[in-house]
């Protein structure tokens, strides 16, 4: 009688201690599941927030940029304030232009143009410049390009580094870093269109930080 109560007891011990193991594994099992869950959540949400922020900023740069193209009459786009200069169209085809360039070269890896190719950008911006209309439709254009172009990139994908082919010192950087030197150059020769703009007597458009 001892002996089976003993054994019955220790049946009992063992099955407790089966049961105690499994709650323990359960438990772990769904803290894991949580934890990757969440961190999948957490991916998303920062990447939801990188695009939302970035929205903010590239739709406001296309509606200030659109209407610094728009306020200048068809007629006044080939003027320069000097010779040395482009255009006040030669901007505005510049940006558009070199915005997909640099998309090409440094967020999808394309190689450097040739100098043959090159001088046959300049010439199309020379052309494009003189067209009001063609302008619109390519700044447009490009910005449309950009903005897609992030907003299909993952995160892992942002981070991923590019040379910067024509610098000397080959520097790289993350590809999320292109979209800021675009935005950037954009300001650049924004900035120089608007001396054109004002040097015409036309009032520019009222700055869009975002």
């Amino acid at each position: 009688m001892n002996f089976s109560k003993k054994n019955h007891e220790h049946q009992k011990s063992n099955s407790l201690i089966v049961n105690q193991k499994s709650i323990i594994y359960f438990t772990l099992g769904i803290l894991v599941m949580s934890t990757v869950a969440f961190i999948k959540v957490e991916n998303k949400t920062t990447k939801n927030t990188k695009v939302k922020a970035y929205m903010e900023v590239i739709s406001s740069s296309k509606a200030y940029t659109l209407q610094i193209a728009e306020a200048m009459p068809a007629d006044k786009y080939t003027f320069k304030p000097t010779d040395s200069v482009r255009s006040f169209g030669e901007q505005m085809a510049h940006i558009a232009t070199s915005s997909k360039f640099l998309i090409a070269l440094f967020v999808k890896g394309e190689p450097m143009p040739s100098q043959e190719d090159f001088a046959a950008a300049a010439k199309m911006e020379k052309d494009m410049g003189t067209s009001k209309e063609a302008c619109l439709k390519a700044i447009s254009e490009s910005y449309n390009l950009v903005i897609s172009t992030f907003q299909n990139m993952s995160d892992e994908q942002l981070d991923e580094t590019f040379v910067v082919p024509f610098d000397p010192q080959q520097p790289a950087f993350a590809k999320e870093k292109a979209f800021q030197f675009i935005g950037e150059h954009t300001a650049h020769h924004r900035g120089q269109a608007l001396v054109s703009l004002r040097m015409q007597g036309i009032k520019s458009p009222e700055y869009k930080l975002y």
